[in-house]
């Protein structure tokens, strides 16, 4: 009797650990996954010294999920919901052109102070009388392939523009690759691209099983030979309860409360045998695309860019950059290091002229997935710009990595969830196209250092 009695307390006692130990865990995992959901930070306090005062939000485009520069003068961007595509839906995605950046302003808005009037006036007559967004006519795209664009990049050599393209079950993963026209082939500053004509796809079989629906950004090294991002771990499949990308994210989410996110997405790089001049643009297709992983653990590989001389490439992966020594010869990543910064950015693009790499942010989860998701519009949306640069401060090339700093230079809520962002002189360009919303937020660059105390 006693042994029996001695045994209850020792199950009991057992049952009683093992709660526990789960119950610390999952509350453990909960209460980081909120702090990484800026559940517990207040609207109002997310907002930068930095304020949006003077930006000016532009609704003649839909929803863009990236943009990259064409030069000083104007961006390429597209224009496609990400999230949310039903099987057999017809949703067509489309490629614009915003420009007028060369036109600059009488006077710099650097070191004007911001809630001068003039800020806003100069931006308020930029976008009104100079800027100009419009879409880009695409020749000889083949039929019944469809058009989904996310990630893009222009190799500026040879003014030919990659478009990742989820074109799903009329045609599968892809990557589209076209010719930039230009109005003028001379002044390849000042030139504005006036339409895109289709060369060919590079994808295969591999590529539309494996990564179907979840490449994100590509950056181009040579002709045939790019890095591409992963974003989601598995690919996306049919399903026969026609569940929504929405409700699919809010499953992911709810796991990754309870068992903490996992860190399984990847950067690809792929080598492809280029078409030869004769074949027809109508059905063409990459031959001997070859791709394998050169990077891993990261919770959703997101926007990819590099330097100067492409010797580092720079990945961002949820509240992360990452930074890797790229080896020319091989195309390997190497030396990894992981910067921390304090919102999710999303799609990076490195600046020529200042050098820096900008990012969209995302700084409160919480509200734009959770208690305001889309379509609402909410000022506890908040997001931004942020800006990735070196401080000067290293000695050596040793130091050259660790030298890397993240700073917010926009904070705003004028534009929910915020994908992408894009200095081009005076002026940040930001876009939301991943969730949905429309429009573009042009805001003044506003020297930073008038804020230092």
């Amino acid at each position: 009797m006693m042994n029996h009695h001695r045994r209850g307390i020792v199950f009991v006692a057992s049952v009683a650990f093992v709660c526990s130990v789960v119950f610390y865990l999952c509350s453990d995992n909960v209460y980081s996954f909120l702090t990484f959901l800026d559940y517990f930070e207040d609207a109002s306090s997310l907002q930068d010294s930095i304020s949006d005062e003077g930006c000016i939000k532009i609704m003649s485009i839909g929803a863009t999920e990236d943009q990259t520069k064409f030069n000083n003068n104007a961006i390429l961007m597209t224009e496609w919901r990400v999230l949310e595509y039903k099987k057999g839906e017809d949703r067509p995605g489309a490629m614009y052109v915003a420009s007028g950046f060369n036109q600059r302003n009488n006077n710099s808005n650097n070191g004007i102070n911001k809630s001068s009037p003039s800020t806003i006036i100069r931006t308020e007559d930029f976008v009104a009388n100079k800027l100009k967004v419009e879409k880009l006519p695409i020749i000889n795209y083949p039929e019944k392939i469809n058009f989904h664009p996310h990630g893009i990049y222009i190799r500026k050599e040879d003014r030919t523009l990659y478009v990742v393209n989820h074109a799903y079950e009329k045609g599968g993963e892809r990557i589209d690759v076209f010719t930039i026209i230009t109005d003028d082939d001379i002044d390849i500053d000042d030139d504005i691209p006036i339409r895109l004509d289709y060369k060919y796809s590079i994808t295969s079989d591999w590529m539309k099983k494996e990564l179907n629906g979840i490449i994100n950004s590509i950056v181009v090294v040579e002709e045939n030979k790019f890095y591409i991002t992963q974003y989601e771990a598995e690919p996306h499949k049919p399903s026969p309860f026609k569940l929504s990308s929405e409700f699919k994210k809010g499953v992911t989410l709810l796991r990754n409360l309870l068992l903490g996110p996992d860190a399984n997405t990847h950067v690809f790089y792929c080598e492809y045998t280029p078409l030869s001049s004769s074949a027809s643009s109508s059905s063409a297709l990459t031959d001997n695309l070859d791709c394998r992983k050169v990077a891993g653990q990261f919770e959703g590989a997101n926007g990819i860019t590099h330097n100067a001389d492409y010797s580092k490439i720079f990945v961002s992966s949820w509240k992360s950059i990452t930074v890797f020594d790229r080896d020319s010869t091989t195309n390997n990543l190497a030396r990894r290091i992981t910067i921390h910064v304090p919102n999710v950015v999303d799609n990076i693009k490195y600046d020529d002229v200042t050098g820096n790499i900008y990012g969209g942010t995302l700084n409160n989860m919480f509200s734009s997935f959770i208690t305001n998701p889309y379509p609402k519009e909410s000022c506890k949306n908040v997001g931004g710009v942020m800006e990735l640069y070196q401080d000067g401060k290293h000695t050596s090339d040793a130091d050259d990595d660790f030298s890397w700093k993240a700073r917010q230079v926009i904070t705003t809520s004028q534009l929910n969830s915020i994908s992408n962002g894009l200095r081009m002189d005076d002026y940040y360009v930001m876009g939301a196209g991943g969730l949905g919303y429309k429009g573009l937020l042009v805001c003044p660059v506003v020297d930073r250092t008038l804020y230092l105390i």
